[in-house]
């Protein structure tokens, strides 16, 4: 298999090149898709790669938290916005029986979606609600303020309780997309935390909400950056995990990871690597993972990516990666 590129534009660098800061891009739906429209056409005529930046419904990544009832905070300066963790939803466990899923229109950040999804739809762009975050252990530590861990130690089955409400949102909220945008076939995973569980934790508490979230998908993509070799092999043998994500992948290998997944795994060159490497360490990294057996390189830009390496990187991508270009 050979391997195909990517390149990951996120709000950090959407942002960046509409020339926006995060605050007024969070603001309103219309300055949202301005920004998206004005950094594809910009990457284009600097880079030739605006394919990679189409409109979708942005938030931020404390989305679930803030729809649950926790204060979304907007820092003066232009930083991503973060969730109160000093007021969580649940200081104890018990707690867990009070929470109910709330409005979608109107809750939080996902009452902001709501409204972004209407915009875009009466532009004439068809983009989904929602997409399963499938955070099952990182919403956990967000709305117990990081307690959930002590929850497993000392009363595992309100722990569990806990789990079992977010997988519920999610669901709710899968279906929410469904009744609006048509049936999605990929199942997705996306949860850093759940890496800092043992091994025999993450098989008891991790795998059976996963298992959950990926029922009835012809697909099962698993984003993870704290996994280690352990925490991988039990999600390839128990969730039977179509494709792996695990950026920076700290504690693992690509050749950890090809053992596994074979070749259905992504390689990242991270933010940092981006603004730090020198144009030649960025070409040598890049040929690196183009010959790891991975199935895809992925590039992604930060706010301080110098432009030359935005330019090195994308002419080795296109060298290298003899499986072209990956929209997805």
């Amino acid at each position: 298999m050979e391997p195909k590129w990517h390149i990951a534009f996120c709000n950090v660098t959407i942002t960046k090149y509409a020339g926006m800061r995060y605050f007024d891009y969070y603001r309103s739906p219309e300055n949202m898709l301005q920004a998206q429209l004005q950094a594809s056409r910009y990457v284009e005529k600097k880079f030739g790669v605006g394919k990679f930046i189409t409109p979708y419904i942005d938030s931020p990544s404390v989305i679930i938290p803030s729809y649950l009832g926790m204060r979304t905070v907007y820092p003066s300066e232009n930083e991503l916005p973060y969730i109160d963790t000093f007021h969580p939803l649940l200081t104890r466990p018990e707690d867990i029986e009070k929470l109910q899923i709330p409005d979608y229109k109107t809750s939080g950040l996902m009452g902001e979606r709501w409204r972004a999804w209407q915009y875009y739809k009466s532009c004439g762009y068809k983009v989904r609600f929602w997409a399963t975050q499938g955070s099952v252990i990182t919403t956990a530590w967000e709305i117990t303020n990081g307690n959930i861990f002590l929850y497993l130690k000392d009363e595992p089955e309100k722990a569990m309780e806990i789990f079992d409400f977010i997988v519920r949102v999610d669901k709710y909220l899968e279906g929410l997309d469904e009744e609006l945008c048509g049936e999605n076939p990929n199942g997705y995973t996306g949860d850093d935390f759940s890496g800092l569980l043992s091994p025999e934790s993450y098989k008891k508490f991790a795998a059976p909400y996963y298992q959950k979230l990926y029922e009835g998908k012809k697909t099962r993509f698993m984003h993870s950056e704290l996994l280690r070799y352990e925490h991988l092999r039990i999600a390839k043998d128990l969730l039977d995990i179509t494709a792996f994500h695990g950026a920076e992948a700290k504690n693992l290998t690509p050749r950890e990871m090809y053992n596994i997944m074979g070749p259905n795994f992504w390689v990242q060159v991270t933010p940092q690597q981006m603004k730090q490497y020198t144009p030649y360490q960025l070409e040598e990294k890049i040929k690196e993972y183009a010959n790891c057996g991975a199935g895809y390189v992925q590039i992604y830009p930060g706010r301080d990516t110098p432009d030359i390496n935005m330019e090195v990187a994308i002419s080795v991508l296109q060298r290298e990666c003899k499986g072209g270009p990956t929209i997805t």
